[in-house]
């Protein structure tokens, strides 16, 4: 049969499919063996390329297609007979006996919801199936491949995970599946982050469980840390982690991949003199002038330079908090710095009742449940003119990095994934295995567009999406809800009316997608990576040339900007696709080092090969993502070792 993850460096034994006994008592979890830094470099660099072809396995695509044939016509009697014959986990990616498995839930989705699977979706499926991570373009039926591969194993017993990247996808996807599983009689459940405990074990029970990534990994963290108390009190949530497929994979494993998933506690309030000593701070580092007090490092973030560090003595003589005269103060000096002039309301966070709302980088969507360090989120509070909320205290974490590894059977699916496939074998074992879409895609190139201020790029941007919207629908991708906001007044200052997608505007995601694509419409979306949901043309907009998408900020890298320009030309339909950048955008120096920063920028300001300088900034971001991605899971591997958890 075919194997699950690939054999390596610091990769654990093969396993493939399996079936197992779900049991909180012993869950199942892939035993992971360390990674070294050494490994994991050769690996990322060389060792994917000596991987060999992506396991195949399985029936050929043409002998599931063949079995389908002789099972479409049967009788609903037969067909549950042939479904409810046993079979054996390892059968399912037989020739023989994979194929009419494979066949019968195809059919059992067909009846259904009255949509055949075409080829291209089979394949994946069986890649799924194989361990493998699916590149699949846009709008060409991931969440019925997935589907189909989750229910064939699920239909031999196997427990299996359908990860999305949040709350809604999965409720939108679970409703799709349900009746399908229903009918194959299989159990299927959504975890939903407002169930309590009794309701997450009974979803867990199920054959097919469907939720966010987060909400698996936090319900992991609350399985661990009520398992170091009483006897009575261990009733864990999940059943063991056997078979997942993860949609939108390089968003949960490259993106949020380092973003501690961390379970606290609410501890004292801040004490008043620590309020004190942070709005002191804030003040000392408004007053810290760039160049002379204060530099950006090679990673962006704020220092103190010689001179600032003699500004802040002299400051810190009036403070009476004992912290003035530790040590430590260098460092609350320079988190004041980050408050002040790098945390930035409408690009890391909005404000909302009172409260400051994390807005997560790679998705753009908020996070309510989340909160910086100790000192770092009272002095955002501070600066913003809110109440200072209490310290929490950290009582597990765990990032998605390691949580993912320790599925005994991982796979993904996205529609970018070649970009990453060094780091996917790396660390997950995963080979990238392309498969072609239906159609040949119509996307149009229009190029890319150099300004040397914002306020002339977002002229221009609203200029051709209105142009282009008399007869089209347009697409503008930017960063962040800052950017959306200066490019909204600069529609509204045209009379123009445009819908707004980004943390602002979560609750009505569906109904603005869903309007996304008739005629006229301009939409601005932050992050629309992740969001699943396909922009359907209506006919006039198709015969007119179909989505036009403008990216109108510099990506943090080049795959930002394919899963951004592949939202058009889905299914064949026409569509094209420009670039707009400032020499201002912030995409083109933070995580750049300063000299590849102005050699890039320079480069775009004289207009020489600006294609190829935008390219090496990125490269630079997405290899200092890399390197941190690297480090985070080097780190939290010694400290399990030294604490004792696996």
């Amino acid at each position: 049969m075919s194997a699950g993850l690939g054999p390596g460096v610091g990769a654990a034994p093969q396993r493939g499919l399996r079936a197992d006994a779900r049991s909180r008592r012993r869950p199942l979890r892939r035993e992971v063996a360390p990674l070294s830094r050494v490994g994991l470099l050769w690996r990322e660099r060389l060792g994917w390329r000596f991987a060999g072809p992506a396991a195949r396995g399985g029936p050929p695509v043409a002998a599931v297609t063949a079995a389908w044939s002789k099972v479409a016509g049967l009788p609903e009697a037969d067909f549950a007979a042939r479904l409810a014959r046993p079979m054996p986990a390892q059968a399912l990616l037989e020739a023989d006996a994979g194929a009419e498995r494979l066949a019968l839930v195809a059919e059992a989705i067909r009846r259904e919801t009255g949509l055949a699977l075409r080829d291209n979706q089979i394949d994946c499926a069986l890649r799924l199936l194989a361990g493998d991570c699916v590149e699949l373009r846009t709008g060409e039926g991931k969440t019925l491949a997935a589907a189909l591969a989750a229910l064939a194993a699920a239909s031999v017993g196997v427990s299996v995970h359908v990860v999305t990247v949040n709350d809604y996808l999965a409720a939108r996807d679970h409703d799709l599946v349900a009746p399908i599983a229903r009918r194959l009689g299989l159990t299927s459940g959504v975890l939903l982050q407002e169930q309590n405990d009794a309701e997450k074990r009974g979803v867990y029970d199920s054959d097919v469980v469907y939720g966010a990534n987060k909400t698996f990994v936090f319900d992991a963290l609350r399985d661990r840390r009520e398992a170091r108390g009483p006897a009575e009190a261990r009733r864990p949530r999940q059943m063991g982690q056997a078979f997942a497929i993860l949609d939108e994979a390089d968003s949960v494993l490259i993106d949020d991949a380092t973003v501690p998933m961390i379970l606290s506690e609410p501890s004292a309030p801040p004490p008043p003199a620590d309020l004190t000593l942070f709005a002191a701070l804030l003040d000392f580092a408004d007053r810290a002038r760039a160049g002379r007090d204060r530099v950006q490092d090679a990673q962006g973030a704020w220092r103190l330079t010689p001179a600032g560090h003699a500004a802040l003595a002299e400051a810190a003589r009036d403070w009476a908090h004992p912290a003035a005269r530790d040590d430590g103060l260098v460092t609350l000096a320079e988190t004041a710095l980050a408050a002040r002039h790098a945390i930035r309301r409408g690009v890391h966070y909005i404000c909302r009742d009172g409260a400051v709302v994390m807005i997560d980088q790679s998705t753009g969507r908020l996070m309510p449940d989340r909160k910086w360090a100790y000192g770092l989120q009272q002095m955002v509070e501070l600066k913003e003119g809110l109440d200072p909320t209490p310290e929490t205290r950290t009582v597990a974490q765990m990032t998605q990095q390691t949580y993912f590894r320790r599925y005994a059977l991982l796979a993904g699916l996205t529609g970018t994934a070649r970009e990453c496939r060094g780091e996917f074998w790396a660390i997950y074992g995963l080979r990238v295995r392309r498969i072609r879409p239906h159609v040949r895609p119509h996307l149009r190139d229009a190029g890319l567009r150099v300004f040397a201020r914002a306020e002339r790029k977002w002229a221009a941007v609203a200029d051709d999406a209105i142009a282009a919207a008399r007869r089209r629908a347009v697409l503008i991708g930017v960063n962040d809800v800052a950017e959306s906001a200066a490019l909204q007044e600069v529609f509204a200052a045209r009379g123009r009316e445009i819908a707004v997608l980004d943390a602002l505007s979560e609750a009505r995601e569906a109904e603005l997608v869903a309007a996304a694509g008739a005629p006229g419409r301009i939409t601005v979306a932050t992050h629309l990576a992740g969001r699943g949901t396909d922009i359907a043309l209506a006919p006039e907009v198709r015969a007119a040339g179909g989505l036009h998408v403008i990216i109108a900020s510099a990506m943090a890298s080049a795959r930002l900007e394919r899963q951004l320009y592949g939202r058009a030309g889905r299914q064949g339909d026409p569509g094209s696709y420009t670039r707009m950048i400032s020499l201002e955008d912030r995409g083109l120096a933070e995580g750049v080092p300063p000299v590849r920063g102005r050699l890039g920028r320079l480069c775009l300001r004289l207009r020489v090969v600006p294609g190829r300088a935008l390219a090496w900034l990125q490269a630079a971001r997405d290899g200092r993502a890399r390197r941190l991605r690297r480090r985070t899971l080097l780190r939290e591997q010694d400290l399990a070792r030294q604490l004792g958890y696996g």
